[in-house]
């Protein structure tokens, strides 16, 4: 057995310790916690840096895929309303020539953009991370969930503000994910900013 004053191994047949000499029968047992038990958090193992990485590579290439998709069904649309709206005005078809001008281009590209780098991601990551099943497919994949700090499902809101918390990060130079693999709790700047944690699923 270890005392429970000096921490050293003693014979447990005696009363006293071999090498401090105190009463071992009298003196409280403290209890002392083991590594495992130190990273072991009362709602869940938190997930590290590697796993939370790979789910967002799988989560970009889903977002990239929807975001083609969805820009070239919304310019199929923009093109079937615009060849309607001529055919029943009777305007000629060499109007629709126009449409290849800088001005009339650049409307379309900065709507798509916007849609690829803002709209769409924010929706995807917002609306998993705020359902029932608390993650994205990346973090689906690899058996991952966001929760709040007392492993609660988030919010829609909380969802917005957690993901709109990590352009503070690219502008600090990657910095905020970073913190994913320094801090006690696996948190980034984000997970901070919005009070959440990333859990491994049982």
């Amino acid at each position: 057995m270890f005392c429970p004053k000096c921490g050293k191994e003693t014979d447990a047949s005696g009363k006293f310790c071999q090498w401090c000499g105190s009463d071992i029968e009298s003196v409280p047992v403290k209890s002392v916690a083991t590594p495992e038990e130190e990273t072991t958090s009362a709602v869940g193992v938190y997930a590290g840096l590697g796993r939370r990485f790979i789910a967002f590579i799988i989560d970009i290439i889903l977002i990239l895929v929807i975001g083609i998709v969805s820009i070239a069904f919304f310019d199929m649309i923009g093109g079937i309303r615009k060849t309607y709206y001529l055919a029943v005005n009777h305007a000629p078809i060499g109007e629709l020539t126009e449409a290849g001008t800088l001005d009339a281009a650049m409307g379309p590209i900065v709507a798509s953009l916007g849609m690829l780098i803002i709209v769409i991601p924010w929706v995807y990551y917002a609306g998993f991370e705020s359902s029932r099943s608390q993650a994205t497919p990346g973090k689906v994949l690899m058996r991952s969930v966001v929760t709040d700090l007392d492993g609660n499902r988030i919010s829609f809101a909380r969802a917005t503000l957690r993901h709109f918390g990590k352009f503070i990060s690219l502008l600090i130079i990657f910095i905020g994910f970073l913190m994913i693999g320094l801090t006690k709790k696996k948190q980034g700047l984000h997970d901070k900013i919005a009070r959440c944690l990333v859990l491994l699923q049982d």
